[in-house]
């Protein structure tokens, strides 16, 4: 399990960035 804890978390927290990104963007050109 803790071997396996990495190959879950690294790709979830790259969507969760990506996620967050794409909604900051959206914000911005909302607000603009």
């Amino acid at each position: 399990m803790s071997s396996m804890l990495p190959s879950i978390f690294v790709p979830l927290s790259a969507i969760a960035a990506f996620t967050s990104m794409g909604l900051f963007f959206l914000y911005i050109e909302s607000d603009a």
